[in-house]
C-alpha cells in the first residue's frame, strides 16, 4: 500500500531513542502493543475499517452504498498517512501475530494537517468517499476549529477488530501514549463520535469539553486530558 510508504516504523527516528518492542506497560492478558511497520498497514484499513462501520461520522461523511468498512478503512489509513513522520501508529497484536486493534496518535503541535497533505491526499479522498461527500468532509472543518492550542498529543483514531471489542485491546493501545504524556507532563486531546465510548476515555482521565453538532450531520464529543 503506498499511500502508507510516509508512515515512519517507529518514533525512534524524532525521539533519538529506539522503541521496544513491548510498549508501555504489558499485561500478560493483553495483547502486545507496538509501532506499525509497513507489512501491518493491509491490517490497519481492514480492523480500522470494520471497527468504524458503525461510526457516525463515518457514516456521515461516506454518503456511498454499504459496505461501508472498506472505504471506512481507505480513508483512516490515508489521513494516518497523510501525518507523514509526525504520526504515532501503534498496534495490538495477539500472541500469534494478528493484529485486532490500532490507534494513531500525532505529536504536539503537529495535529493539523498542512495543505499540502489535503492536496496530496484529495485524489485518494475524492475516490474512496466520493466527489458529493467531499463536501461533508468539508463540514468536518468545525471540529479543527474547536482544537485546543495546548501543546498535546492528538488521538486522531482508535479502533477494535469487533469480535475483539470488551477485552481490552482499546486500554492496551490507550496505556501507553497516556503513560508518555504523564512522564513529559503534556496533555492528551481526542474527538469522539460515540457518546457510548465517553465513560471509556473517562476512564483514562479525558474530561468532556464541549459537545459539537455537526451541520447536518452527528454530534461529536471533545475531550481534554491533562498529565497526572
Amino acid at each position: 500500500m503506498t499511500q502508507t510508504q510516509s508512515l515512519p516504523p517507529s518514533p525512534a527516528a524524532r525521539r533519538g531513542t529506539e522503541l521496544p518492542r513491548i510498549m508501555g506497560t504489558h499485561r500478560p492478558s493483553e495483547p502486545v502493543v507496538r509501532a506499525l511497520t509497513g507489512s501491518d498497514w493491509p491490517g490497519y484499513s481492514t480492523v480500522m475499517g470494520r471497527a468504524f462501520e458503525d461510526d457516525p461520522v463515518m457514516n456521515f461523511v461516506i454518503s456511498a452504498p454499504p459496505p461501508v468498512a472498506p472505504r471506512a478503512g481507505r480513508l483512516l489509513t490515508a489521513l494516518a498517512a497523510s501525518h507523514g513522520p509526525e504520526a504515532i501508529a501503534l498496534g495490538a497484536f495477539a500472541e500469534s501475530g494478528t493484529l485486532h486493534g490500532a490507534a494513531c496518535w500525532t505529536t504536539p503541535d503537529h495535529w493539523r494537517l498542512p495543505t499540502s497533505a489535503y492536496l496530496r491526499f484529495a485524489p485518494r479522498l475524492i475516490s474512496t468517499v466520493g466527489i458529493r461527500s467531499m463536501l461533508r468532509v468539508s463540514v468536518l472543518a468545525a471540529i479543527e476549529k474547536r482544537h485546543p492550542s495546548e501543546p498535546h498529543y492528538y488521538l486522531a483514531a482508535i479502533g477494535t477488530e469487533p469480535k475483539h471489542q470488551g477485552t481490552g485491546v482499546g486500554s492496551a493501545l490507550m496505556r501507553p501514549m497516556i503513560e508518555r504524556c504523564d512522564e513529559e507532563g503534556i496533555g492528551a486531546y481526542l474527538e469522539s463520535s460515540k457518546k457510548t465510548n465517553l465513560a471509556f476515555y473517562h476512564s483514562f482521565g479525558f474530561e468532556l469539553r464541549e459537545e459539537l453538532v455537526l451541520k447536518g450531520g452527528p454530534t461529536m464529543y471533545l475531550m481534554w486530558r491533562d498529565p497526572r
